[in-house]
C-alpha cells in the first residue's frame, strides 16, 4: 500500500509542469481538466512578390506563412466545484484558445528535380497566432542557364508545435497559478509555384573569317535563337580587346523567331604583332521582347582564329618588294621599247 501511494505521489509531481514556454513531452493526461478545445493552426504558404524568373537568374524567393487557425468547438470535461475551481475553469477556458497558435514555425524550401538551385537553409518564421502573417522568409536561388520555360512546383516544409490541451492549477484568489500544457508537434508540406519566363536565347552555330596579323579581315558569325520567344529588331555587338579592334563592331540581325538563324559580318583589324591563335571574342545581342522592352542577352563567346601570314606570297606579300618589282618591270619595258625604236630608225 505504501509503495502504491509513493507511485501516485511521484506521478502527481510529474504532472505539475509550470510555464507555457517549455514544451512538455506529451506523455500524460490531466486531472481536473475542465474543458477540451477542438481546433488547430491552419497554415497557408505563398510567395510574396513576383514569382517569375529568367533562366540563368540569381535571385530570391520570398516565402510568407499565414496562420488561419480556427476553434471548431469546446467540450466541458470535469465539473468545477467551489469558487476556486470555478475561477480556475474560467481561466482554463481562456487559455484553451491558444490551440490555434503555431509555436516555433520553421520553413524549408526544396525544389526536387526542377532546374533551380536553392542556396539558403531552413528559416524561422516565429510564432504565429491565428490571423497573423509572418515576415517574408528569404531564400536565395539560382535558375539554371539551361532551364526550359514553364511553371514549376516547389515544396515548403513546415515544422511547428501547438498547444493541444491546457490545465490550470493553484489558488485563483491570490493569482498563484500553475499552467500545465500539452503540445502537438506538426510536420506538413505545402506547394508554391514559380514561373521561368519564355525568352529569346542565342548561340553561335558557325564562324568563318580570314584574319591575319597586320591585315584587316572579315569575321562572319551565324547566330541562332534557341529560346522560346521572338527577338525583335535584334542587333549583335562585339566587345573586342587587343590584338583585335574594329570601327564597325555592330551588326543588325533583324527579327529572329525561335529557331531562326541570322548571319553577321564584322570588319576586324588585327595588330601586326598579334600571335596567330584562336581568340575568344565576347558578343551580346540587344533586342526587344514580346512586351516591347529592350533586353540584352548573356555574353556569347565567339572563337576568332587569327592565322599565320600566308607564306609563298613573295613579292606580292611585301609592299616594298612589290613596288620595287614594278619599277624594275617598267624599266625593262622602257628599254625594250627604246631598242625597238632604234632598230626601226636604222632601217
Amino acid at each position: 500500500m505504501n509503495r502504491l501511494l509513493l507511485m501516485v505521489f511521484l506521478i502527481s509531481i510529474l504532472l505539475v509542469q509550470s510555464s507555457g514556454e517549455n514544451i512538455p513531452p506529451n506523455k500524460w493526461t490531466f486531472t481536473d481538466d475542465y474543458f477540451t478545445a477542438y481546433g488547430s493552426p491552419e497554415m497557408v504558404v505563398s510567395i510574396a512578390g513576383n514569382p517569375e524568373y529568367d533562366r540563368g537568374e540569381t535571385s530570391t524567393i520570398l516565402v510568407q506563412v499565414m496562420n488561419q487557425g480556427k476553434i471548431t468547438g469546446f467540450k466541458s470535461e470535469d465539473k468545477a466545484i467551489g469558487p476556486n475551481e470555478i475561477a480556475l475553469s474560467k481561466i482554463e477556458q481562456q487559455q484553451e484558445y491558444g490551440i490555434t497558435t503555431a509555436v516555433g514555425v520553421v520553413a524549408s524550401l526544396s525544389g526536387g528535380d526542377i532546374p533551380v538551385d536553392i542556396k539558403t537553409p531552413p528559416q524561422s518564421a516565429g510564432t504565429l497566432v491565428s490571423g497573423q502573417v509572418s515576415m517574408p522568409s528569404t531564400f536565395d536561388i539560382k535558375v539554371w542557364d539551361s532551364a526550359p520555360a514553364g511553371k514549376y512546383t516547389m515544396k515548403v516544409d513546415l515544422t511547428y508545435q501547438y498547444q493541444k490541451d491546457v490545465q490550470v492549477d493553484g489558488n485563483a484568489s491570490n493569482n498563484q497559478l500553475d499552467y500545465n500544457m500539452l503540445y502537438q508537434h506538426v510536420n506538413e508540406t505545402h506547394e508554391i509555384f514559380i514561373i521561368i519566363r519564355e525568352q529569346a536565347d542565342f548561340e553561335v552555330i558557325e564562324v568563318s573569317g580570314d584574319l591575319q596579323p597586320g591585315n584587316p579581315g572579315i569575321l562572319t558569325v551565324t547566330f541562332q535563337n534557341t529560346g522560346e520567344e521572338t527577338a525583335n529588331r535584334a542587333t549583335a555587338r562585339l566587345r573586342l580587346s587587343d590584338p583585335l579592334s574594329s570601327t564597325d563592331y555592330t551588326a543588325y540581325l533583324g527579327d529572329m523567331e525561335p529557331g531562326d538563324e541570322s548571319q553577321a559580318m564584322f570588319n576586324i583589324d588585327v595588330d601586326s604583332d598579334a600571335t596567330p591563335k584562336t581568340y575568344s571574342v565576347k558578343a551580346e545581342i540587344e533586342y526587344e521582347d514580346a512586351q516591347g522592352e529592350t533586353r540584352i542577352s548573356d555574353i556569347i563567346y565567339i572563337p576568332a582564329l587569327v592565322k599565320e601570314s600566308e607564306e609563298g606570297s613573295g613579292i606580292f606579300g611585301n609592299p616594298l618588294l612589290l613596288g620595287a618589282g614594278l619599277v624594275i618591270i617598267a624599266a625593262i619595258i622602257f628599254i625594250y621599247l627604246k631598242r625597238r625604236e632604234g632598230g626601226s630608225g636604222s632601217e
